[in-house]
């Protein structure tokens, strides 16, 4: 549109200069004016000359259709070809006035061109054939009326002119067809993007709630691990208490003081186990560094023995869901020894191979006993901390086994793919 617009825009300022030209030799062909009676006449006057006024009036009509966006909503799919065949009428005349022996040095052939680039920028090449085979007949009769060359080589110039036109149509049908071809693969390209998108944002929404479901639910193993063992020691002493206080007052004192010291070791393990949720180590750390300090500080709070075997450095692109994963079941394990293990000797390493990172935590405390915690029953709320670690060891694509027997000690070994 904005090619066809310029196009009639050009047209518009061709007329106000060559028509009047056209208009007066025309006039002198037909009324035998003298050089001088031409000279004399003004540019007004040879522009309200009645044969070049409705060539005026016919292209402000068309330039005004083509600014005004209401006509191609009313007038659909047939506002091209109207306007089309209205701009070709103007220079039909146009080179029936032009007076030259040679049709090719007609300068209205620069325009058919022009309308030829129109027609087959939209529409297919048989009409652009058409525009063509239409408009060389119209050249030869033209060619018929005129005195001077013979018809045979007028008719040589056209029929040279409608190859070269139907070269250059043929060439621009081609080139917009793979524009189009082109258009529609990134069209439909846009769309599966789309489709994409939005099959990404409910994949996104349903890991978020992955997400926080997984969180509840390692929340709720860090509070079991925390408050919760510590609040039923403490019920289980108040019930004796409320036993025993009018019986043994003495031994009523005695249980009130061991309750008194599970509340405040209670506190300290939720306030270790908030400051653990926000996962600091690992970012101000790294795995290394943060699994030393954890074992470091369980091997005290147990009063053992600390064999650690680390490498000095590990792999830069673990991702970071495996090093928080192995993070976490360290220090569940850890944590089972120092509450629960009665360990004389703790031993902590990590060895990271071609294709696996094994972890492996080793006490020589009472152990566990194998029907305690039966690999078939995973839901058993007493062992929710080993529920919790074998859950996060499926996170990350790892393998958990846990070797353990009555006064044998236990080991856990954690394998992950890498």
């Amino acid at each position: 549109m904005q090619a066809f617009r310029l196009f009639v825009a050009t047209r518009m300022v061709f007329w106000v200069v060559i028509g009047p030209i056209l208009v007066v030799i025309t006039a002198a062909q037909g009324t035998a004016l003298t050089m001088d009676e031409i000279a004399a006449m003004t540019i007004i006057e040879r522009l309200t000359l009645p044969n070049i006024t409705p060539i005026l009036i016919m292209e402000s009509v068309l330039i005004i259709l083509l600014m005004l966006p209401q006509v191609p909503q009313r007038l659909g799919e047939w506002f091209l070809p109207l306007t089309l065949l209205i701009a070709l009428v103007p220079l039909l005349i146009g080179y029936y006035w032009w007076p030259s022996e040679n049709p090719l040095q007609n300068p209205f052939v620069i325009f058919f061109f022009v309308m030829l680039v129109l027609i087959a920028w939209q529409y297919r090449f048989r009409y652009v054939l058409l525009y063509v085979l239409s408009l060389t007949l119209y050249q030869t009769w033209i060619a018929s009326q005129l005195a001077g060359l013979p018809l045979s080589v007028n008719l040589g110039w056209l029929v040279l002119q409608a190859a070269m036109m139907l070269i250059v149509g043929y060439i621009i049908v081609q080139l917009v067809s793979i524009q189009r071809e082109q258009r529609s693969a990134l069209a439909q390209a846009y769309e599966q993007q789309a489709a994409a998108n939005r099959q990404l944002q409910q994949y996104a929404a349903t890991l978020e709630e992955l997400t926080i479901s997984r969180e509840r639910n390692r929340l709720a193993r860090e509070l079991h691990d925390t408050l919760a063992h510590s609040l039923s020691a403490v019920a289980v002493q108040l019930e004796a208490v409320r036993s025993l206080w009018r019986i043994d007052p003495s031994r009523s004192r005695k249980i009130l003081d061991e309750a008194d010291e599970t509340v405040r070791r209670g506190l300290m393990e939720a306030r270790r186990a908030l400051q653990d949720l926000r996962a600091l180590p690992l970012q101000d750390l790294g795995l290394i560094l943060a699994l030393e300090d954890l074992a470091k500080a369980a091997a005290e709070r147990a009063g053992t023995s600390l064999e650690l075997n680390l490498p000095k450095q590990i792999d830069a692109s673990l991702p970071p869901a495996v090093e928080q994963g192995v993070y976490r079941i360290a220090q569940e394990a850890l944590e089972n020894i120092v509450r629960h293990a009665e360990a004389g000797a703790i031993a902590v390493s990590l060895e990271p191979g071609d294709h696996n990172l094994t972890l492996l935590v080793q006490d020589n405390g009472q152990g566990i006993e194998p029907d305690a915690w039966p690999a078939s029953a995973p839901d058993n709320p007493d062992r929710l901390g080993i529920q919790g670690m074998r859950e996060r060891a499926s996170l990350i694509g790892g393998h958990l086994k846990i070797s353990s027997g009555e006064g044998q000690g236990t080991t856990l070994q954690l394998t992950v793919p890498i």
